[in-house]
């Protein structure tokens, strides 16, 4: 079990809460974001050199409906993309490349508000099994 306190992190995990535009329905979105989407981060160089594991969390209006009808509040999000990378700086420099920030903003233009959110950190595992090694 690691401790918050007794380990460095191995990596730190951006976090990345994603809204669709209102002109893109939800089956659109989800399938942008799994098919074109990753593509156009996996075609970025300095992306794949400094990536980790990309992971997309996809929230359908049935999934968000079963929480609501549980009785619980939701978040207003249509997607979470989890970045791994070793350092702050190697997100820093992904984040800074020209050429990546314009592939994005051109792809994510008709399907994604931007005004999304972002977290980073680092995990804090408590049970069950690393991801990365």
């Amino acid at each position: 079990m690691a401790s918050a306190s007794s380990q460095p992190p191995k990596y730190v995990k951006v976090t990345v809460y994603i809204t669709r535009s209102p002109d893109c329905t939800h089956e659109e979105f989800h399938r942008w974001w799994t098919e074109k989407n990753a593509q156009v981060l996996m075609q970025n160089e300095v992306f794949r050199e400094n990536i980790r594991r990309y992971n997309q969390y996809h929230i359908t209006p049935e999934l968000r409906e079963a929480v609501e009808d549980a009785g619980l509040p939701t978040l207003d999000y249509d997607g979470v993309q989890e970045l791994w990378f070793d350092s702050v700086d190697d997100w820093k420099d992904v984040m800074s490349n020209l050429d990546f920030v314009m592939a994005i903003d051109e792809d994510e233009s008709r399907f994604v508000i931007q005004n999304q959110r972002v977290m980073i950190g680092y995990d804090n595992l408590v049970f069950g099994k690393e991801v990365l090694p």
